[in-house]
């Protein structure tokens, strides 16, 4: 029979609550107090807005031209009723959801910030995805921001970053053939994002996808029709015909210009090119040749607004 040893049984508690001490389940650091205080900084400089000092709280790299109080200020509409919603981490760095509203925008905008300590200091190192400023593909002209900073469209788009706003704007095309989608060349782009209660999209972003304005294919079928007609009226040997025509005249009692497809114009070498390329009958009574003919040249728009067409060197002459 085993018999109580007091000595003992004071030895085994001992080892077991130190175990169970041991085990036991230490506190979690949840204190987002130091996030949340510069968040809330953050947000009162934005409205104020101060965006060198917004800047200033955080980890991310800005370009000085982007973080300018005139730039920023010229924004079409600052943050403002910017509050935090809701904070989740440690002393050592959380995400912050806030929630702010800009004028004329019926929705409010929702942004999650992250924070991370920076030394003795928690900063922003988190405002959401860089911005793309530019378009698809390389076009002329500028998109110019907040009428202040300017992102020339022949380079490939950037990637910058920008503080909360909503930015003002205009696309300057030096060509006057180009304008924004659906005719707008000003906008505003609104970082973060704003999405509407059924989840669609408020503004366009930075991205800019130009279109040929609508005078412009009109434009170039009547210069090409110009060109035509010279042609004929020089007995179809002139400087006007294109390529592919006899260098004699000759004599037709009528002529169709059938196109093969609708000449697309293209930017290329830093200008506007396009062939239009036709099979061309000439009859003589009940006769008929049909000869292949081509113009190639660029399209531009003349100081008076119309749009011209000038045909490549040994192409044939210009029309506008």
């Amino acid at each position: 029979m085993t018999r109580w040893n007091p000595l003992t049984a004071a030895v085994a508690l001992g080892i077991a609550s130190a175990a169970l001490a041991g085990c036991a389940p230490q506190p979690v650091d949840t204190d987002t107090s130091e996030s949340t205080a510069v968040v809330d900084a953050f947000l009162a400089h934005l409205e104020a807005g101060e965006a060198r000092e917004a800047a200033a709280l955080t980890t991310i790299e800005f370009d000085d031209a982007l973080v300018d109080d005139a730039f920023y200020r010229a924004s079409a509409a600052l943050p403002t009723d910017a509050h935090i919603v809701s904070s989740t981490g440690s002393a050592d760095g959380a995400a912050v959801t806030v929630e702010f509203a800009f004028d004329g925008v019926d929705a409010p905008v929702t942004l999650e910030l992250g924070t991370s300590r920076d030394g003795d200091e928690v900063k922003i190192d988190r405002l959401g995805p860089a911005e793309r400023i530019g378009a698809p593909a390389p076009v002329p002209g500028t998109l110019i921001v907040n009428d202040r900073v300017e992102f020339p469209l022949l380079e490939p788009a950037a990637e910058v970053a920008l503080l909360p706003g909503a930015y003002a704007v205009e696309y300057a095309d030096p060509t006057g053939l180009l304008e924004g989608a659906g005719g707008a060349s000003a906008f505003t782009a609104y970082v973060p994002e704003v999405v509407a209660a059924d989840g669609s999209i408020i503004g366009t972003g930075f991205a800019f996808t130009p279109v040929f304005m609508q005078d412009v294919e009109p434009g170039l079928a009547d210069a090409l029709a110009r060109l035509q007609a010279a042609c004929e009226a020089d007995g179809f040997a002139g400087p006007s015909c294109p390529a592919g025509f006899p260098t004699e005249p000759r004599e037709s009692s009528s002529t169709e210009w059938f196109p093969k497809t609708e000449p697309q114009i293209v930017f290329l070498d830093g200008e506007f090119a396009t062939t239009a390329e036709y099979d061309v009958v000439f009859w003589n009574g009940d006769d008929s040749t049909t000869v292949e003919a081509s113009y190639t040249g660029t399209v531009s728009r003349d100081a008076s607004g119309s749009i011209t067409f000038t045909p490549s060197a040994g192409s044939a002459g210009s029309a506008g």
